[in-house]
């Protein structure tokens, strides 16, 4: 059973949202002027995004691109809707904020009981109307599973693809490399499941 999430009661501005985040020890979602605190994550989901952080910074830093962790607020609509992805990656010279990504090309989210329907849906759909997102990956934690969906050449549409083996390898050809499944879950032991 999924926890349930709690949102604020009153309606805030955008200012009283930035000013409460500054000060608060945890970090919330805006989402037209409601405040959603973001659940703590597990071992795995942390590791899982600092992985895939560790495995491309550099070289995209070389090719022209920045990717920020958790901590990091992405504009999805100006004034309306401010999110934290797992990971997100924005060409360098979009970046004109020290606090907020405006034009991210890619977003990863680590995928929880908490936050998986959310992530699947609401955020599926705010994430790929932005015409900067290239590529949204949903990896799970429980599992060596990643959801991939990539934007078609000029077009509003995305690809879905999955990768469910760690020997497999997921390109990113728009920021000029790729990632394998077995770098994202280094060093993570899953659960025992039962068979279906």
């Amino acid at each position: 059973m999924s926890e349930l999430v709690e949102v604020s009661a009153r309606i805030y501005s955008v200012e009283e949202y930035f000013e409460i985040e500054n000060h608060s020890e945890i970090r919330h979602e805006y989402e037209d002027g409601l405040l959603i605190p973001m659940p703590g994550e597990t071992l795995n989901a942390n590791e899982i995004a600092q992985n895939f952080i560790t495995a491309l910074q550099r070289i995209l830093r070389k090719n022209g691109f920045r990717m920020f962790g958790h901590d990091i607020r992405t504009i999805v609509h100006e004034r309306r809707l401010y999110r934290y992805p797992d990971v997100v990656v924005s060409a360098s010279n979009t970046i004109r904020d020290i606090r907020n990504v405006t034009e991210p090309v890619l977003v990863v989210e680590v995928l929880s009981e908490s936050t998986e329907d959310i992530d699947r849906n609401k955020k599926f759909r705010q994430y790929t109307a932005l015409p900067s997102l290239q590529y949204y990956l949903m990896i799970h934690q429980d599992m060596a599973l990643i959801e991939f969906y990539q934007r078609k050449e000029n077009s509003k549409t995305f690809e879905f693809n999955f990768f469910d083996r760690l020997s497999e390898t997921i390109d990113l050809p728009v920021l000029g490399t790729s990632i394998s499944l077995e770098d994202i879950y280094e060093g993570i032991e899953f659960e025992e499941s039962e068979s279906i």
